[in-house]
């Protein structure tokens, strides 16, 4: 099946709204654009392979700062200018010497195209490099004019093209405002299931706790299954459509295998994990919708270029990538997981914002050695003052000889208790086992009692 009908059946689903069928690339109509192109140029013999042996330029002009300006994108001015032999009227080929047709491109680069048509008189080449022997009817003359050809089906196609991305680019701005609130929405509902207030009744201040340990797991779990972005230094960067939707099943058949959604305890929770799924699925869609019309576009400037030898699609890179298209470069996706990072998922503290750099376990009796902001669990603390190391292990400043009860940090160790109650009842019966063994050997624990 071709491009092109994938494209419209693509379009013709009922996966994406009415407004957004309506305001995608026409890729039928550009592809009819670029053979009324290509009849035009050739009624003037200039075939893209002719084109390639001129000293020619495709006028590409941007709108200055502060004219007309919510936008510095490429505004694509068709003019086609040539370089003719004043004398015979003849097309300047390739047949020139390398240091003419250097010259002719310095002096071409010079010239205003929206001025009026100039002459322009060439010097002596500065070289000896010699014309070269082809069957050229003119010599490397000394006077050379540009000719402009106006090309108006050229203007037909961009006419067609720059307002379509114009559509795109509002459709993304209009999408990311609306994403961004429902995402603020669902990290307040999430912030209000999991934090009951002082006045409430102990049985939902029980289901908030309870809550919050099934949104640590939840979201534990979609971070190790990152969906739209990665952060994985094996697959680093942006996915594609089909990636995000492979990781998208994968992280739901992760959440029925560990049955976390039947765990929650109150209505809100539920109703915002509804709108959390939701939320991963309009990303998902507007998603694809802007790798439809990104790989549209491409694949029509690319067409262009071949049947015309233009360079259209230059005009349409973003300096920070060769591929990206006008307002297409932008990843709406890749801002949204940002929007989630920023708030959804700090609403629950996470286990990991709480490790000990050293032991990588939870940093209980949190110790600050006041040099950096690092936190360290006291038994660490303890073993580095016992090895005689004075240094920070994260700063390197001679911190450690000074730690004592007094840099225990209470604020996170208040946290820690509200947030993490069980995994620090686990690490105080560690360390009090760790602090036995010290005091009475590697045996203290390994004896069981034994009936006389």
């Amino acid at each position: 099946m071709k491009y092109g009908q994938q494209y419209s059946e693509a379009l013709a689903s009922n996966e994406f709204p009415t407004d957004w069928v309506s305001a995608a690339v026409s890729y039928r109509a550009l592809k009819k654009c670029i053979k009324q192109v290509q009849l035009e140029l050739g009624q003037y013999g200039l075939d893209a392979e002719t084109l390639k042996t001129l000293n020619s330029s495709f006028g590409v002009r941007r709108t200055p700062d502060g004219q007309d300006g919510d936008s510095q994108a490429a505004v694509f001015t068709p003019e086609l200018w040539v370089a003719v032999d004043e004398a015979t009227g003849q097309f300047l080929h390739a047949g020139l010497t390398e240091s003419t047709k250097s010259y002719l491109h310095k002096r071409k680069s010079t010239l205003s195209l929206g001025k009026k048509l100039e002459e322009l008189t060439l010097d002596p080449p500065t070289t000896t490099e010699q014309p070269p022997s082809t069957e050229l009817e003119v010599p490397v003359s000394t006077r050379v004019v540009w000719k402009q050809i106006p090309l108006t089906t050229v203007t037909t196609f961009f006419n067609s093209l720059d307002p379509a991305l114009a559509g795109l680019e509002s459709i993304q701005d209009r999408e990311a405002t609306r994403l961004t609130s429902k995402i603020v929405d669902l990290g307040n509902d999430i912030s209000t299931a999991t934090s009951a207030g002082a006045a409430a009744k102990s049985k939902v201040v029980k289901a908030s706790k309870k809550d919050m340990r099934v949104w640590r797991q939840l979201f534990e779990l979609y971070l190790e299954t990152p969906i739209f972005f990665s952060t994985h230094e094996v697959d680093h960067g942006s996915r594609s459509y089909v990636q995000a939707k492979d990781q998208l099943q994968l992280f739901s058949d992760r959440l029925v295998k560990a049955g976390l959604v039947k765990k929650f305890q109150s209505s809100t929770s539920r109703t915002a994990f509804d709108a959390f799924i939701a939320l991963n699925l309009d990303i998902l869609r507007i998603m694809h919708f802007e790798e439809m019309n990104a790989q549209a576009v491409r694949k029509i400037l690319k067409k262009f270029d071949k049947r015309t030898n233009l360079g259209a699609s230059k005009a349409y890179r973003t300096p920070n990538s060769a591929n990206a298209v006008g307002p297409l470069a932008r990843s709406i996706a890749k801002d949204m997981c940002a929007e989630i990072q920023t708030n959804v998922l700090v609403v629950v503290p996470q286990l990991d914002d709480y490790l000990c750099p050293i032991c990588s376990d939870l940093a209980w009796k949190p110790i600050k050695l006041g040099c950096c902001n690092a936190i360290f669990c006291i038994r660490c603390v303890i073993q580095l003052q016992r090895s005689d190391e004075v240094r920070c292990p994260m700063c390197r400043s001679e911190s450690v000889p000074a730690a004592d009860a007094s840099r225990i940090d209470r604020v996170t160790l208040e946290q820690i208790e509200r947030y993490f109650p069980k995994e620090a009842r686990l690490k105080q019966i560690q360390n009090e086992r760790a602090a036995g063994i010290d005091l009475y050997g590697p045996d203290f624990y390994k004896s069981t009692c034994t009936m006389m």
